[in-house]
Order: structure tokens, then C-alpha cells, then sequence
């Protein structure tokens, strides 16, 4: 990144194939860490207090509205981070809701890698990932 400036990304997430996965993907990314990771989405709020990210990356689960109401829960915490829905579902509708309850955006978990991509360079214009 231009600025030098590293930011942190965290995953809060059910299944814990895919946080391996997106894991390893955003420990890679230049100019990004992993802060941590959550196998349970439940546990992110517990993640964002003790790992302070830029980025929390948050599964929206089977239960949209329960996770809808977590992403809530984030944004009103101090110093909250910029909070990335993910969904295995990806559509407008799914997308407004989450925008709507303070999401910075929604990526699809059948498109995760270029989707984040393409949402951290709108996020973050002065960044370059490869």
C-alpha cells in the first residue's frame, strides 16, 4: 500500500473450512494481516474487542436476521471496524440488508477472492493487491 500502512483484517465465521481458506488468502494479501479469526460467529464480537481490526470480515450464516443483528452489534462498539458481510447467498436484497444494518459491503462466499478484492480497492483506493 501507498501509505506504508498495514491493515488488519479478522474472520468471524461458522464453518471452519472456509476461515482456513479466506485466512490464508488475506495473510497473503500485500499491505493486509490477519488479526484473528472467530470459528464461531458468535464469538465476533469477543474477536473485534482483543483484536482490534481495520476489517471484520463477518458471515451472515443461515440465520440472516441473527446475523444481520450481530453486524449491528459491531458498528456500535468503540472503534469499531469496517464490517464486510459474507453471505453464501449473495443478492440485491441481501446485499441492501446488509448495507442497511451498517455493513461497508457484501461478499459472496462462491466469489470471495475476487469480490474482496474488488471491495478493498474501492475501500481503500490507495492500496494495490495483486
Amino acid at each position: 500500500m501507498q501509505s506504508g500502512r498495514t491493515r488488519r483484517i479478522a474472520i468471524a465465521d461458522d464453518s471452519p473450512t472456509f476461515v482456513d481458506a479466506a485466512a490464508r488468502y488475506v495473510a497473503a494479501l500485500p499491505g493486509y494481516a490477519l488479526a484473528g479469526t472467530a470459528h464461531a460467529t458468535a464469538h465476533a464480537l469477543t474477536l473485534v474487542k482483543s483484536s482490534t481490526p481495520d476489517i471484520l470480515l463477518l458471515d451472515l450464516g443461515a440465520a440472516p436476521a441473527r446475523g444481520l443483528e450481530l453486524l449491528r452489534r459491531v458498528t456500535t462498539l468503540p472503534a469499531a471496524p469496517a464490517v464486510v458481510a459474507m453471505t453464501l447467498f449473495r443478492s440485491p436484497e441481501a446485499a441492501a440488508a446488509a448495507i442497511d444494518a451498517g455493513a461497508v459491503g457484501l461478499v459472496g462466499k462462491d466469489g470471495f477472492v475476487s469480490d474482496l478484492t474488488q471491495l478493498l480497492a474501492r475501500l481503500f483506493p490507495a492500496g494495490v493487491i495483486a
